[in-house]
């Protein structure tokens, strides 16, 4: 597997890796940073395969409490993640690890529920290497709105970090041009 990595950067492909740590606990957290460091062990920087990471890593975004051990754990990967070189994260993936009666809520409700976790990425990954993911249609399962909600979360976001918006632009569109290696695409935002 590790080898297969090493092929794919040195061909110039992505990975996109997805944990689920609200299901699948630490380990998958820990076994992404193990993948990661292997994967780039001993190669030039510029054969080095890109990790996108996908779905914020699948945190429960039930967890409400900053102090709670799941969300320091969550939070201490992903700045371990962040030091990674050619390592990006996906805006993704919130609504479907919601509780049912927090997805229900208005947007405001629901970016106030998610701060600590959208401030965790964005202080870790900053705008350059943290991508819009819309995740549809399957954001759209048990959520009215889905996409527009999630949009004005990640909108929301971008406001509190007073974000300018050359670095919105990338959030909405550049970092995954770059990532992905797309050419011949110009930015609308």
């Amino acid at each position: 597997f590790i080898d297969s990595l090493k092929l794919l950067g040195r061909l110039g492909y992505v990975f996109d890796l997805g944990v689920d740590q609200h299901r699948r606990g630490k380990q998958q957290l820990d076994e992404a940073l193990e993948i990661i460091a292997r994967a780039h062990e001993g190669v030039p920087e510029e054969e080095k395969v890109t990790f996108i990471i996908n779905h914020l890593c699948k945190p429960d975004l039930g967890v409400i409490n900053t102090t709670d051990p799941s969300f320091i754990y969550w939070r201490t990967s992903i700045f371990a993640l962040s030091a990674c070189s050619k390592t990006y994260i996906k805006l993704s993936g919130g609504f479907s690890e919601m509780p049912d009666s927090l997805k229900k809520q208005d947007p405001n409700a629901l970016f106030e529920a998610l701060f600590p976790w959208l401030g965790v990425v964005l202080a870790t990954f900053g705008p350059r290497r943290t991508m819009f993911g819309s995740d549809w249609p399957v954001c759209t399962v048990g959520v009215d709105e889905a996409w527009r909600k999630w949009k004005l979360l990640v909108e929301r976001m971008c406001y509190m970090a007073t974000m300018d918006p050359e670095d919105q632009a990338e959030l909405f569109g550049g970092t995954a041009l770059r990532a992905y290696g797309l050419t011949g695409f110009s930015l609308v935002f």
